[in-house]
């Protein structure tokens, strides 16, 4: 290894460490322009890139967006019934974990955009709820 790419690797360690600090949760843009900054400025590979940067959100207790949808996408599989129907209570569940993997980097509102997203994404529905006139109002009043 050169001289010119160990200079490369700590100016983008010390890239990374700016980036994350202060900070709880790492969207997938940003995650994405660190990535892009670390190939093209600094002439890592992507590989490289991603392993440092996921170094750095560990020893932080940093969350990535990427990381978390993954895990969250499994749930919502989990939760829907077989006609592929997600509960109230059980997207209320998946909001929680959303909100609870992303160390409160996040609004409860932000957690509910990102899982409705999901499940548009997964074409999972809303299941109706309501004693006497059942409903989906619930999840339309989600703001996209």
């Amino acid at each position: 290894m050169t001289a010119t790419e160990m200079n490369g690797r700590s100016r983008f360690a010390e890239l990374v460490k700016l980036q994350t600090q202060g900070r709880r949760f790492i969207d997938s843009d940003q995650e994405r322009k660190i990535l892009e900054d670390g190939v093209v400025r600094y002439g890592l590979t992507l590989d490289e890139a991603v392993g440092m940067l996921r170094s750095a959100t560990d020893n932080g207790s940093i969350a990535l967006e990427g990381e978390i949808g993954v895990s969250a996408r499994q749930l919502l599989k989990t939760l829907a019934d077989r006609r592929n129907r997600v509960a109230r209570d059980d997207f209320d569940r998946a909001v929680a974990f959303y909100k609870a993997r992303a160390s409160g980097g996040i609004s409860g509102a932000d957690a509910q955009r990102r899982v409705k997203r999901m499940m548009e994404e997964l074409d999972l529905q809303p299941k109706a709820t309501g004693r006497l006139i059942r409903s989906r109002r619930w999840y339309r009043m989600i703001e996209a």
